[in-house]
């Protein structure tokens, strides 16, 4: 995450610079989750504590989430779900999610 961080901070604040009200990259976003290439994850407003998203080649959303507990909260039934058998794309065998 840190690395993400560093190839993403832009001397101005966003990138590209001449887009500052819509940016694909702010310094104030801070990546939580990521994946391997960096190509798309989730990152944190730490001017608002809203969760956004992002991936290489598309509009960043803002604002999905209102802030970390929600996003945790939506994750934690995401799981419920799971477990209950009652998500479209993933269930459990023999104690692993599997996902479809």
């Amino acid at each position: 995450m840190e690395k993400l961080y560093a190839n993403r901070f832009m001397p101005g604040g966003c990138d590209p610079p001449g887009r500052p009200d819509d940016p694909f990259w702010r310094n104030e976003w801070i990546p939580f989750v990521s994946d391997q290439d960096g190509w798309t994850g989730k990152f944190i407003d730490v001017r608002d504590e809203r969760i956004g998203r992002w991936f290489v080649g598309e509009t960043t959303i803002t604002g999905e989430c209102a802030s970390l507990a929600d996003y945790f909260d939506s994750v934690a039934e995401m799981l419920m779900r799971i477990a209950d058998g009652n998500h479209p794309v993933c269930g459990v065998a023999e104690g692993r999610l599997v996902w479809s």
